[in-house]
């Protein structure tokens, strides 16, 4: 296990409104101009969340006044996005990266060469336009009422949408915040302590998986009910490893193997020395973490994932194929999964 090495790190609380109950305040999407997103995203990356409409558009029209306005939709979206309603149809000079884009005036609605090219030419109204943090453009066109809206939001504002498509997040969102829509969440993991592990590992060695958890991140909550109660998953984890799920800022005293980690209370919501020393420097929740059978680390599995592509970590990690030096592509292209 590496020694800690001690780190100034800020973890960024942002506010959770799928999971809980807030009572309704007055708040707005504090809109911004393009270009002041532009340059706060290069400053401090976030996504950008481009509504892009148009005057005549009344769908757009609809979906400000019910979506947009829904006071826990605007606080997340402010608390989490850099916002931007842009006019598909305006005729204002804009520049980004190094080019700048007019409206050509072509003839009847005629639309903005930037909102051509951020919706890739489908000009659609409403369509939400989403710039990650790595500056990859995604267009989702159509009308979007707060239930339809708020996987979305998560989806890229917790950057899942590296790890998975949308319908397999989605449908995992649904399990877990829409509990009348469960499916195939049946399973239950036997979560142990660190301390019980620590003694099986005496007599019974076994492959241990770490789960980290976080009460503000939704991708936390929703792997942690869907993804890791498919009762192929769960089963198989139960077989095969020694389960632990730990809180990312828990102030308890964690011990494994030989070393000992706790907490040092820098500031709210900081991390347990544990955390800070398998994630660093990117600490990203939730995270799976995976030991052999003698306390080293073999891999830290960061952000949500689904029951589809954890089943193929478990089994690889599980049958120390990468000690073997098979290819994880090769792996993937024969995998056959036992999900329904």
């Amino acid at each position: 296990m590496k020694s800690i090495i001690t780190l100034c790190i800020s973890v960024f609380i942002s506010i959770i409104i799928f999971a809980q109950t807030i009572a309704p305040t007055p708040n707005q999407v504090n809109w911004m101009s393009f270009e002041e997103a532009i340059k706060l995203h290069e400053e401090n990356p976030k996504t950008i969340l481009i509504d892009m409409y148009t005057d005549w558009c009344g769908w757009c029209k609809k979906m400000d006044a019910e979506t947009f306005s829904n006071p826990q939709i605007a606080s997340y979206i402010n608390a989490n996005f850099y916002p931007v309603q842009f006019n598909a149809e305006g005729t204002d000079t804009v520049e980004y990266k190094g080019k700048s884009y007019v409206n050509l005036n072509t003839g009847r609605r005629s639309s903005h060469q930037l909102a051509q090219e951020l919706m890739g030419g489908r000009m659609s109204y409403p369509t939400i336009v989403y710039i990650d943090f790595e500056n990859n453009i995604n267009p989702v066109p159509g009308f979007m009422d707060v239930r339809k809206i708020e996987p979305l939001l998560v989806y890229f504002a917790e950057k899942i949408n590296k790890n998975c498509s949308y319908d397999d997040f989605n449908r995992g969102f649904i399990d877990t915040f829409m509990p009348d829509s469960l499916s195939n969440t049946e399973g239950k993991i036997n979560w142990l302590s660190l301390d019980k592990v620590n003694a099986l590992m005496d007599t019974a060695p076994k492959k241990i998986l770490l789960y980290i958890n976080s009460d503000f991140t939704n991708g936390s909550k929703i792997m942690l009910a869907s993804s890791l109660t498919h009762p192929v998953i769960s089963n198989f984890i139960n077989e095969n490893y020694y389960p632990v799920k730990i809180n990312f800022d828990t102030p308890d005293t964690l011990r494994i193997a030989n070393n000992v980690f706790v907490n040092e209370n820098k500031v709210p919501g900081y991390p347990n020395q544990l955390v800070i020393a398998l994630l660093q420097p990117d600490i990203k929740l939730p995270a799976t973490v995976f030991f052999g059978e003698d306390f080293s680390l073999i891999f830290a599995l960061k952000g949500y994932f689904p029951s589809g592509v954890l089943e193929r970590y478990l089994e690889f990690i599980s049958r120390d194929l990468y000690k073997t030096g098979t290819d994880w592509q090769k792996f993937n292209d024969e995998f056959k999964t036992k999900l329904n």
